[in-house]
């Protein structure tokens, strides 16, 4: 009978252990965390105090395009703040009626909290209303807004109701 050993057998152990735990690793999905997203990872690419002049960053969702930055100059103010000027932010929808746009004169955004704010008169509009505001919050992770000062709505009428003549304001 042939004597095993020991040092050989702990040595062959370890190695199917550490193969079988990196098979193991591998094989999980790690979710990326929401600061190494979009615009924060984006953000943290910037040197402090660089500008970026005609920045486009597009962002995506299940390998579809779901929304669209584009700015004139974007610029890292500190390790959390990004300043931007003339700024467009596309929404989209799987209608594209639906896809919703924002347009700030400027703007700074607050990476960790992903939230832009606006302190000039700025614009929400999409195919069924288009809203002005003099100030503008903007949360981009979940495409929410508020607007302050002198707000200015208009919501058109897509569709008219039934036996109602268009450009007849009244029901007689």
């Amino acid at each position: 009978m042939r004597r095993v050993n020991t040092q050989t057998f702990y040595r062959a152990g370890l190695s199917l252990g550490m193969l079988a735990l990196a098979a193991v690793a591998l094989a999980q999905t790690v979710a990326e965390p929401e600061e190494a997203k979009g615009m924060n990872a984006f953000g943290k690419m910037i040197p402090l105090g660089f500008v970026n002049k005609n920045v486009v960053v597009p962002s995506f969702k299940d390998g579809k395009p779901s929304s669209l930055l584009t700015a004139d100059t974007l610029t890292r103010l500190d390790e959390e703040l990004l300043s931007a000027v003339n700024v467009v932010v596309e929404v989209y929808a799987e209608d594209p009626a639906a896809t919703l746009r924002v347009d700030l004169k400027s703007a700074v955004y607050n990476m960790p909290d992903q939230i832009m704010r606006s302190g000039e008169r700025s614009r929400v509009s999409r195919a069924d209303f288009e809203m002005e505001g003099d100030s503008m919050v903007f949360d981009t992770a979940h495409s929410i807004g508020s607007m302050k000062g002198r707000v200015r709505t208009l919501i058109f009428d897509m569709n008219p109701a039934p036996g109602k003549a268009e450009g007849n304001p009244t029901n007689e």
